[in-house]
């Protein structure tokens, strides 16, 4: 069963402690399990997008889609028998420690083949070619709702076009698990990371030349008109490397978009 783990601060954000457990161990420990298919640190929320589409007219705003504190800072796709070794993995990421972690199911379509992964095996050895974005793919009660939401038109031309590297549908929020890790106890709670109306359905990976480009691909995928698109580009990371002076330099970057300005209000 495939899940995507989602990385957030939390409501009791905690500091760092390297003594509890690096990201370095928790990566050997996953790869150890053979559970691990893929995962990326994402930059701060102030440089994630949203796009919708209303009445035909493309709207685009800086930051993402909700307004709640909190955004997504990383994720991993992992592999697990079953939610409670899914739980398991959650808890021992030190994303549990000083935040929380949302477990959120993948889609299981029906006839879809069981050995099948979404990530690509050979995608984590893959050197980029472009800038990569995820596009969190949310539910907006405020959107349009014309029943067109069907996304195998939109999936075939991007794949054809190379832009897209994988993505797939998510369980609704009902079937989250939210975990987090404090003071050796690990502590389990139903549902998403934020109780907005709005909420995550699914993500793709995207490679492509440049912001708007991204911006164009969302635009035209069938949830832009009832829903939300946010892209979120990447923000690379050593798993090696001392994770408190990673912090340190990281938090100049916060509060501030680095992205391209808009100058659009959505």
């Amino acid at each position: 069963m495939e899940y995507l783990l989602l990385y957030t601060e939390g409501t009791d954000p905690q500091p760092y402690d390297p003594a509890e457990g690096t990201i370095a161990e928790w990566i050997a420990d996953v790869d150890a399990r053979e559970v691990g298919e893929y995962g990326e640190r994402l930059r701060p929320g102030e440089d994630a997008t949203t796009v919708r589409v209303r009445n035909a007219e493309v709207l685009v705003s800086e930051g993402p889609f909700t307004e709640a504190k909190e955004w997504v800072a990383g994720f991993d796709v992992i592999d697990c028998q079953d939610l409670d070794e899914a739980i398991e993995v959650a808890s021992k990421h030190p994303g549990a420690r000083i935040g929380s972690v949302e477990v959120r199911p993948f889609m299981v379509w029906p006839g879809a083949d069981p050995d099948a992964r979404i990530v690509p095996s050979e995608l984590a050895g893959r050197p980029a070619t472009g800038r990569r974005y995820v596009l969190f793919v949310c539910v907006d009660p405020t959107g349009e709702t014309d029943g067109n939401d069907d996304v195998d038109a939109w999936v075939t031309e991007m794949d054809a076009r190379g832009v897209r590297l994988f993505g797939d549908a998510l369980r609704p929020p009902s079937d989250a698990t939210h975990v987090r890790a404090r003071r050796g106890e690990t502590i389990i709670g139903d549902g998403p990371f934020t109780e907005s109306k709005e909420w995550i359905a699914g993500l793709d990976l995207l490679e492509v030349s440049d912001l708007d480009e991204a911006i164009a691909i969302a635009a035209a995928h069938p949830m832009a008109r009832g829903g939300a698109l946010v892209l979120s580009p990447l923000w690379p990371f050593e798993p090696d490397a001392d994770q408190a002076a990673r912090t340190a330099r990281g938090a100049a970057e916060l509060g501030r978009r680095s992205e391209p300005s808009l100058g659009v209000a959505g």
